[in-house]
């Protein structure tokens, strides 16, 4: 996991990259598939992880997200990968640390 989008008290989003060699290259992002409370929990564990700049190969542009250093396993589960290799219909399933 390489950043999230805020809400008041978790996150609405995660962004996703996937190590492949000594890249990180960015999979697209997960919003679904938490409760509240999981949610709370999920920006809890990412703000002790807070980095100033996005640990992606290739930089995307996000505005809106808090980038964070790439310390945790996301458990996604997707229907497809799209052509342009971001994760399509993802769901959230859990969060572990590296």
């Amino acid at each position: 996991m390489i950043g999230f989008v805020k809400d008041p008290t978790g996150v609405a989003a995660l962004y996703l990259g996937k190590q492949e060699g000594k890249e990180l290259v960015y999979m697209g992002k997960v919003g679904t598939g938490w409760s509240r409370t999981i949610s709370s929990q999920i920006r809890k564990q990412l703000d002790t992880v807070v980095s100033p700049k996005s640990r992606l190969t290739k930089p995307i542009k996000k505005p809106k997200a808090t980038w964070v250093e790439p310390q945790f396993y996301a458990d996604v589960e997707y229907r497809d990968i799209t052509s342009e290799g971001l994760l399509r219909a993802s769901s959230f399933k859990g969060l572990s640390r590296k």
